[in-house]
């Protein structure tokens, strides 16, 4: 029987720890399946902006790469640094002897870096969950990656809930969009939700993308958003760093109600109207105790009412906002095949508009075109009680149709022992 040093000798023949160039991460990333838009070159092109270090390392197979993770890292403590795998690693984490080989060289490559800790935080789910957040019975189960990391020397950080400061996030909801068009869509989605959509596209609620140099719209619009959630506000260089580094798989989004189109479109409604009330006038004449008549005639001239109150309405936005009103934006980061829904904002005063239901409607029909099979409307805090401080956020995706998503969480892997439980210490006084 082999001994694991037995075993870590014989691996150690075929297997090789190496750097990775940028080229060769990317290609072994594309094909993986625990890809994700956080562990791309452009997310590392991100990572750089903001003045962290970047480099590859992986683990070869005669030649072949079989392992991967992107490491970012800053100065800590002045003497050390904080190592990142983000999103990392890209393996299969039922090889147990391949995530010890590799966990025993990283240790021994960034301990010669002087790196004091590393975090990892792999894009694996860990089980199973329904709309709701119930775990689904007979559902998938990852609970051997969490086992297999702590056994290979790494310190799992816990089954989080809610938005952590010093973590990335955990929780999700996604809609899965194989085998469905825009009719199953709208079938799919909660009954409030759906006249939310239709309510925008009568309303003539219009969406467009932003440039970079539109950036201010959504600043302006973000800022008016924490005043009135009551949430801390992130500096402009946020966000314009993000659009800088993802490029065009950064998208920005705005809702607006252009008045002068919608009012083209209430005349035209306005005709139609007139003319079938003056077919039914017309039918009246010759049965004027019709009750199937008089009843589309009340109809009518509902409808024909409401149409002249939108009109005044129009004028009176108009002379308060100006033509084109600008009602709430969004902020998305496209992938090789997933959508993700990071940012949004919008104006309390418009809220009747729905306009942001507008937005989401407009990027899963932007989805569906584009063959993107994951619609991910990212971050939830994992607590799905009425009472939670983002239920109502919870709700907003949920009508959408989808399940919750749990990713298993962080790790850390102490390199320099001894310095990092002082590091911990200082930073827990």
């Amino acid at each position: 029987m082999l001994t694991d040093y037995d075993r870590f000798e014989k691996e150690d023949e075929i297997l090789e720890f190496t750097t990775l160039t940028p080229q060769e991460y990317e290609a072994f990333r594309n094909q993986h399946p625990y890809r994700d838009f956080m562990n791309s070159l452009k997310a590392m092109d991100l990572k750089k902006i903001n003045h962290w270090d970047v480099e590859y390392v992986g683990v070869k197979e005669q030649d072949k790469v079989i392992c991967a993770t992107p490491l970012t890292s800053i100065p800590v403590m002045k003497l050390y640094r904080f190592y990142y795998a983000q999103r990392g690693f890209l393996m299969d984490y039922h090889n147990v002897e391949l995530l010890r080989f590799f966990t025993k060289e990283l240790a021994a490559y960034l301990r010669k870096k002087k790196g004091l800790y590393l975090v990892v935080d792999p894009n694996v789910l860990y089980k199973e969950r329904d709309i709701d957040g119930e775990l689904v019975e007979n559902g998938f189960d990852h609970s051997y990656v969490v086992d297999n990391m702590i056994a290979s020397g790494y310190e799992h950080q816990g089954f989080t809930k809610d938005f952590q400061v010093i973590s990335e996030i955990r929780w999700m909801f996604a809609l899965y969009l194989d085998g469905k068009d825009e009719n199953t869509l709208l079938k799919e989605m909660h009954q409030q939700t759906r006249w939310s959509v239709n309510k925008t596209l009568k309303q003539g609620i219009q969406v467009r993308e932003l440039s970079i140099d539109e950036l201010d719209i959504f600043l302006d619009m973000m800022h008016h958003t924490s005043q009135r959630c009551e949430f801390a506000e992130r500096e402009p260089e946020f966000y314009r760093n993000q659009m800088i580094a993802y490029g065009e798989d950064a998208k920005l989004l705005l809702a607006y109600l252009d008045l002068n189109d919608f009012r083209r479109k209430l005349d035209l409604e306005k005709q139609d109207l007139e003319k079938e009330h003056a077919e039914i006038l017309a039918k009246l004449e010759e049965l004027p105790n019709s009750k199937k008549f008089i009843k589309k005639k009340k109809v009518l001239d509902e409808a024909l009412a409401l149409n002249e109150k939108k009109y005044k309405d129009a004028d009176t936005l108009e002379q308060e906002h100006g033509a084109c009103i600008p009602m709430a934006t969004s902020f998305f980061i496209q992938s090789q095949d997933e959508l993700v829904y990071l940012y949004s904002a919008a104006y309390d005063t418009f809220k009747k508009y729905n306009a942001p239901y507008a937005i989401q409607w407009h990027m899963l029909q932007y989805a569906l075109k584009h063959g993107i099979r994951k619609y991910n409307f990212y971050g939830l805090s994992g607590d799905f009680d009425k009472n939670a401080q983002d239920y109502g956020v919870y709700e907003f995706k949920k009508g959408f149709h989808g399940v919750v998503e749990e990713l298993v969480g962080d790790f850390i892997l102490p390199i320099q022992k001894g310095p990092y439980a002082l590091y911990k210490k200082l930073k827990n006084k």
